[in-house]
């Protein structure tokens, strides 16, 4: 009898502690995903903290691309307005008790772009009522050499940061173009492609 209860207390113990590991491994995965990138297309979602963070885009690609385009000046590419010339999109979050999260806006190039970086100009607008102003005026793609502090990979173009200490709802509008000053090669296919990501983690 007392052979048995002591195989029951040790099949507990080995129960209790199998569990306390697993209890144990998901904490240290919770941890782990606190940084989050978005590289796909439609609605993305992740998790930190108590807050969550999305991004939606409004085309079926998370990105703009420019092909065969003429040299164009500054102030023009600013108010370009065919679909292909401005590209839209979301950053929401939804956040309960005092959770802040940083995040920050990246444009990453496509590894098929056959343009030079210094012919591209990216201009990155944020609606306020009912008008978009400019939060990084037309400047040249500009690769970081080094990851970000939020996560952003080296490679990429840092277009915005932002915070969010409370549900928040930024809508972004994206526009690219050929520079001014660039050389058209009318024997070439010229083209160039950047996707729009988000990286961020809880503050």
């Amino acid at each position: 009898m007392s052979n048995d209860n002591g195989r029951d207390n040790s099949s507990k113990q080995i129960l209790l502690s199998v569990l306390g590991v697993a209890i144990l491994v998901v904490a240290v995965v919770g941890v782990s995903f606190a940084a989050f990138t978005f590289t796909g297309t439609g609605t993305k979602e992740n998790t930190i903290s108590t807050g969550t963070i999305s991004m939606t885009y409004s085309e079926d690609t998370n990105g703009i691309y420019i092909t065969n385009a003429l040299p164009t000046e500054d102030e023009a590419g600013k108010v370009l307005s065919a679909d292909n010339q401005k590209f839209d999109f979301t950053v929401s979050s939804t956040i309960s008790g005092s959770a802040t999260i940083q995040y920050e806006i990246a444009a990453v190039k496509d590894r098929g772009s056959t343009i030079a970086d210094s012919d591209v100009r990216l201009y990155l607008e944020k609606k306020t009522g009912s008008t978009h102003t400019s939060v990084m005026e037309p400047k040249a793609y500009t690769a970081i050499s080094y990851d970000s502090d939020l996560g952003t990979p080296a490679g990429s173009m840092i277009l915005y940061s932002g915070t969010h200490s409370s549900t928040t709802v930024d809508n972004f509008r994206l526009r690219m173009w050929l520079s001014s000053t660039a050389t058209v090669n009318e024997n070439l296919v010229q083209t160039y492609t950047v996707k729009v990501n988000v990286y961020g983690k809880a503050a």
